[in-house]
């Protein structure tokens, strides 16, 4: 995105790079560049606010346990391939 710092930024360009936006993966200048454009962009406040919604409703969503007999499942076939590897590896 820094190739373009001397022009304003505009919603395509703001909404290619959201993703990076919001995990904080851009740089200190960019990000201000981005964020003087959302500032005054009702489209792109909304594509922000949308996509920090559904990270949350996916955060909330991924924090259920597994029921007890796949977990016990899951860590039987665990322990059964780690037996497995370390009789090869002999």
């Amino acid at each position: 995105m820094s190739e373009q710092t001397d022009t304003p930024c505009q919603c395509d360009e703001a909404l290619a790079h959201l993703q990076e936006y919001i995990d904080c993966e851009m740089s200190e200048v960019d990000t201000v560049r981005l964020e003087e454009h959302i500032s005054g962009c009702a489209t792109c406040q909304a594509e922000v606010g949308l996509e920090q919604r559904l990270r949350a409703l996916l955060r909330r969503s991924c924090m259920e346990e597994a029921p007890v007999h796949l977990r016990e499942r899951v860590l039987s076939q665990i322990t059964i391939i780690s037996q497995r590897v370390v009789i090869e590896r002999r």
